[in-house]
């Protein structure tokens, strides 16, 4: 499969060994948390680069995208939301995304073959967290670009765009990821 970002080219999908996964996601944990702790009450009301809401937006999506796929699959909380995330002083939220993620490494460093559960595709845990930390970072639109991303993270958001815009998805430009309009803003309307 291959796929093309804005500024990047063509990603062509791969499936690296588990390490390189648990070691990009250990970096882009790093570089996330990084700039997410910089940003204040005020700086998380600016708009995500997507679109899709605020910066604080972006983040409690992030925590509850992360929440959900680290919970067993008959959990009935796991696809519950938590509002409180998009209520919460910056210094709650910066806290929960950083315990949050913590507890995903750790799980990826106890279980690193971890599949999410098949209703949300049954993709390695460690793929579709890495694409979810990468997109999250360019969507926060805080200066890391698509073009910032690493190369190693390319195949996990080409796993995560095809998951998301297969045959079910809507037929919306957005499909059904919230990072799909990342890629769609700088698409130009073809000329007649």
């Amino acid at each position: 499969m291959t796929m093309t970002a804005p500024e990047r080219g063509p990603i062509h999908r791969a499936d690296p060994d588990a390490a390189l996964l648990l070691q990009q996601v250990r970096l882009s944990t790093h570089r996330l948390l990084g700039a997410t702790m910089r940003l204040g009450d005020v700086e998380l009301l600016h708009p995500a680069a997507s679109g899709l809401g605020t910066r604080r937006h972006v983040i409690a999506r992030l925590v509850r995208h992360a929440r959900r796929i680290m919970a067993a699959p008959d959990d009935p909380t796991r696809g519950l939301a938590s509002d409180s995330l998009l209520k919460a002083p910056a210094a709650e939220l910066i806290d929960a995304l950083s315990t949050t993620l913590a507890m995903v490494v750790r799980r990826l460093d106890d279980q690193p073959s971890a599949r999410i559960p098949a209703d949300d595709g049954d993709e390695l845990c460690a793929r579709d967290h890495l694409a979810w930390l990468e997109l999250t970072h360019v969507d926060l639109g805080v200066g890391f670009e698509m073009h910032d991303i690493p190369e190693a993270a390319l195949p996990a958001i080409a796993a995560h765009l095809e998951r998301w815009t297969t045959p079910d998805a809507t037929a919306t430009v957005a499909g059904n990821s919230p990072f799909a309009l990342l890629f769609a803003r700088d698409v130009q309307p073809p000329r007649r």
